[in-house]
């Protein structure tokens, strides 16, 4: 009663005094001035990389802490997204989407399968989209309102890191999580107004509320201290954007944000990334491309004053899996072998100095080709053009391709076609066609001695190969003139015949000067 008389003498103050032996009053006093509950609900316990395959099996667990049930409906879990809670029984959940003091609830990525893998569970399974990165990742737990009640970041380093363990909290005003076998829907955890420890076995269970024994000292009497501490509240937020599939080789624009609590983009804000490859980079919008294939966490960490935030995404790098051909119209083709969609945006097409960007927004859909004709290109292409990466590195040459074997960085040493078949390129060759030309001279020039009886060695051009050589030459032409050129050479080649035959049998004429 004097705990009683303390209490409420707050509440009549002036207006109502209290005596101990008035029930009637205490009945009036609990009446008017109700005894003040709390919601404290929490995150308790997580799955973020389960050992082997993590589908379907990672989970986030909430305790309640409060002395109030608190209606979860239209709560949202983060973990770099927002997503909503399906109320039992819908998707296959289990239990109740309130969760009592002292309680627990599990939220899983599919209701169905996690139940099926983990029999015995009493508590409240929710089914809800959850995703969280294996290397780090931020989970936050939303209120109805809004307000981020609880908001937690974790890095492999801490532990449970695929050795079946789960990180978990050890009270309800710890900051920090450590690594320990999975509950599941139980724990130890003590609500506030219950400073002994007590275990949670489910959705219905509570764990015990009543007033713990005061202790005394010199007289006078402490009240009860609960455990919990509110964490503090969150003025910025990150976002790095969505997690994506990128080339290697290529450079991709990496664009994140920071808000606050109401969507409003924040100013003054310093952006740092980590690549997960060793690089890091400053700025909101940056430019990054990896070497190797690979999965990356990029993590993007921003901080305004005494405030940070970060959000982490995931990145896969493929090899250029593409294919680059000359077509016979000066058109070039781009085929997609990755066996999904392809942005090729700011990649380039060059010849002899003159390049092609292709526009933003270039998608190659899955297994089609990308045909740009010689008009929009700009050029009429030929053997000498050649695919570029959007930092002006070569990538591939006409009649060059990779395939899903391929390593990068080989693009040449597998060359195939296209998927639609590329007519050759006619290359016209700029070199002068070698000729052989015979000397004739002059018969005042040629003085040949009586007494000489050795045969000269005369090359004598064949007559008909010679007039088949400009007449082939002459008929592709296809015009008059050729056909007149064609007869003047045979009979210079005639002519040329007959000297030689003279000039083998000696048949000059010596005329001496005197």
């Amino acid at each position: 009663m004097k705990f009683l008389r303390k209490y409420y003498s707050r509440c009549f103050v002036g207006k109502t005094s209290l005596r101990s032996s008035t029930l009637v009053g205490v009945a009036l006093a609990l009446t008017l001035c109700p005894a003040v509950v709390s919601a404290e609900v929490v995150i308790s316990e997580f799955l973020y990389d389960a050992p082997g395959s993590d589908t379907d099996q990672e989970f986030v667990e909430l305790f309640n802490a409060g002395t109030a049930s608190v209606d979860l409906t239209k709560w949202k879990i983060s973990d770099g997204s927002n997503h909503t809670f399906n109320v039992p029984p819908k998707n296959g959940g289990t239990g109740s989407i309130t969760i009592a003091p002292g309680a627990y609830v599990l939220l899983v990525d599919n209701a169905p399968n996690f139940i099926s893998l983990h029999s015995g569970i009493t508590a409240s399974v929710i089914d809800t989209v959850l995703s969280l990165p294996n290397a780090a990742g931020t989970i936050s737990l939303i209120d109805d309102g809004g307000a981020t009640v609880d908001s937690i970041s974790y890095t492999k380093d801490q532990g449970a890191a695929g050795d079946g363990n789960s990180l978990t909290r050890a009270s309800v005003g710890a900051a920090t999580f450590a690594p320990a076998a999975s509950t599941l829907g139980t724990g130890t955890l003590a609500s506030s107004g219950n400073t002994n420890t007590g275990t949670g076995t489910g959705s219905n269970s509570t764990s015990t509320t009543s007033q713990t024994t005061q202790t005394t000292t010199s007289g006078s009497g402490s009240a009860p201290v609960a455990s919990y501490v509110t964490p503090p509240e969150v003025k910025i937020f990150a976002d790095g954007g969505d997690s994506r599939t990128v080339i290697v080789g290529a450079d991709t624009e990496f664009d994140g944000r920071a808000y606050n609590r109401n969507q409003e983009n924040v100013d003054h804000v310093r952006f740092i990334w980590n690549f997960g490859d060793g690089s890091t980079a400053e700025g909101p919008a940056v430019l990054h491309h990896y070497e190797y294939p690979g999965r990356y966490a990029v993590i993007l960490n921003i901080a305004q004053d005494v405030y940070a935030a970060s959000d982490t995404l995931v990145v896969t790098a493929e090899p250029a899996r593409l294919a680059f051909s000359v077509l016979s119209d000066g058109s070039v083709g781009i085929e997609n072998r990755a066996g999904r969609d392809l942005d090729l945006s700011h990649w380039i097409v060059r010849q002899s100095g003159r390049d092609f960007v292709l526009p933003d927004d270039s998608i190659i859909l899955a297994g089609a080709t990308m045909r740009i004709s010689q008009k929009t290109l700009g050029f009429w292409s030929s053997s000498a053009a050649e695919l570029d990466y959007p930092n002006g590195v070569t990538a591939l040459r006409p009649g060059e391709g990779t395939s899903a074997d391929t390593p990068a960085g080989d693009a040449a040493a597998s060359p195939a076609p296209l998927g639609v078949p590329a007519q050759p390129v006619p290359v016209v060759s700029t070199a002068a066609v070698p000729r052989t030309y015979t000397r004739v001279p002059a018969e005042e020039d040629v003085a040949v001695p009586i007494s000489d009886t050795s045969e000269p060695a005369v090359s004598v051009p064949d007559a008909t190969s010679t007039t088949q050589v400009a007449a082939s030459s002459m008929f592709s032409g296809s015009s008059r003139m050729g056909w007149l050129g064609a007869l003047l050479i045979a009979g210079l080649a005639a002519g040329s015949a007959v000297v030689a035959r003279r000039y083998g049998k000696r048949e000059w004429n010596i005329v001496e000067e005197t």
